[in-house]
């Protein structure tokens, strides 16, 4: 699987589709409960969870830094507006915001990850950067929004 350059965008498409046949689920189960929307926060977390399963599934593989935006644009464009989530307006807005998200997460995880000393004994390592870029980024959003 080192070789492979798209387990990146279809793990991203894996969690995505998770986490919106939840949401569809609950609000058929639940039709008056408030959820959580998709915005910054969530969109990196839903990236870094991604990016966490890319890093064991395919460890250091070659990436397409052309087709990451492509691909995050459609996973959060298209998922959302299929699964009733959004209109086709917002999906535009959360495709184009999904992509830069996505792939500024992208380029800062693989920094962190060409850093990480991954031997037996750091297992975890990925998982804990993760964490901390998720709560890095919810510092940001908190001071744009």
């Amino acid at each position: 699987m080192k070789n492979n350059k798209y387990v990146l965008s279809a793990a991203l498409a894996v969690v995505l589709g998770v986490v919106m046949l939840v949401q569809v689920i609950n609000r058929a189960l639940i039709p008056g409960a408030v959820f959580p929307e998709l915005n910054i926060p969530n969109m990196v977390l839903v990236s870094v969870i991604a990016l966490i399963l890319d890093h064991y599934i395919a460890g250091k593989a070659d990436r397409c830094y052309l087709c990451i935006p492509l691909f995050a644009a459609f996973s959060f464009g298209l998922l959302p507006f299929v699964a009733g989530v959004s209109t086709v307006a917002e999906a535009v807005k959360m495709g184009i915001a999904g992509a830069v998200v996505f792939t500024v997460t992208t380029l800062l995880y693989t920094s962190i990850q060409d850093r990480l000393s991954t031997g037996p004994a750091a297992k975890a390592a990925p998982i804990l950067s993760g964490f901390g870029l998720y709560l890095a980024f919810q510092c940001f959003a908190g001071m744009i929004l």
